[in-house]
């Protein structure tokens, strides 16, 4: 009896042979985005917390619901889809790393609700979230491009969720700490944002390298595509924005940073911005919770001894 030999090939990831720098870059940055969300005591807020307007209180708690709904997708389906597209083998491993690192800001998003909601309530905020039409819509789009979209598809989607759709959650506590307010969970902010960032960083980079190995052609159907998609999310979240910061009247700044978000993600793909908002769109209150929690660059184009990319604010 003659057993056929296995056709498919098997092979180690090898360090010592890499494709592409990016990869290696990003990954011997990894560890900066490490960080324990038990560790900020977001508790001690809770007195001030508590001295805010009630319609305050309700806004600020169902924003960190929506980013624990967003993040779940991102943990449950977008970074292990996109690691499964790896142009190369190390690529595989980061996203491997990525998807760690979003696990942590995950559960740093429930530590906040827990910490701050009265304990009758604590579920609440997640279920409110998991009712939102728009972010379950929202959730359906990505779901499909992450499942049946291309290697370039599921980075771009990707990308925008962790610079752009997470910041319509991350205005709330940006804008309060603007304030000088709630100072503990605007630590978590700045921890999550730094990695998300980098979450969105990567893929974008990796995304521009892949893109110039396809034809003209094909690199038109991509830039058409990619500008379909973000009006769709533009459209969802626009909508959620008013649902959410419509009572306490932070709709408008809380749109104009969104775009201006949308934006930051359209130049690090490599686009050109499609949005008016610019840094002078928005409301000195938001820009001053930004740059206090953390270097305003930072947040966007965090950079150490292994470059990945450079990039600069532009106005």
């Amino acid at each position: 009896m003659i057993i056929d030999k296995m056709t498919k090939r098997y092979e180690a990831i090898n360090w010592n042979k890499i494709e592409n720098r990016v990869d290696y870059s990003a990954w011997s940055r990894l560890n900066d985005f490490i960080w324990e969300p038990e560790r900020i005591p977001v508790n001690e807020d809770k007195p001030e917390f508590k001295k805010l307007d009630d319609t305050v209180q309700e806004t600020f708690l169902r924003a960190f619901g929506s980013l624990a709904f967003l993040s779940t997708i991102q943990v449950k389906i977008g970074d292990s889809s996109v690691k499964m597209a790896s142009a190369t083998p190390q690529e595989f491993s980061v996203f491997n790393a990525l998807n760690y690192l979003e696990s942590i800001a995950n559960k740093s998003y429930s530590n906040v609700i827990q910490a701050l909601a009265h304990f009758s309530k604590t579920n609440s905020y997640i279920d409110w979230a998991n009712d939102q039409d728009e972010l379950q819509d929202l959730a359906e789009l990505l779901d499909d491009i992450y499942r049946n979209g291309t290697p370039l598809q599921k980075k771009v989607a990707l990308s925008f969720t962790e610079m752009a759709l997470y910041h319509a959650g991350f205005y709330a506590p940006l804008y309060l700490f603007g304030q000088g307010k709630l100072v503990r969970s605007a630590e978590i902010v700045k921890f999550a944002i730094r990695s998300t960032s980098f979450n969105a960083m990567y893929p974008g980079v990796k995304f521009r390298l892949e893109l110039d190995e396809k034809s003209k052609e094909e690199q038109q159907e991509i830039e058409k595509w990619t500008y379909d998609f973000a009006e769709k999310i533009n459209k969802l979240m626009s909508k959620f924005i008013k649902k959410i910061y419509n009572d306490v009247g932070w709709d408008e700044d809380a749109l104009n940073y969104f775009r201006y978000t949308m934006n930051k993600n359209f130049m690090n793909l490599g686009y050109s911005m499609p949005y008016s908002e610019d840094a002078d769109s928005l409301s000195e209150v938001i820009q001053k919770g930004v740059i206090k929690s953390a270097n305003f660059e930072d947040f966007f184009f965090y950079s150490n001894e292994n470059t990945l990319t450079n990039f600069h604010e532009v106005k």
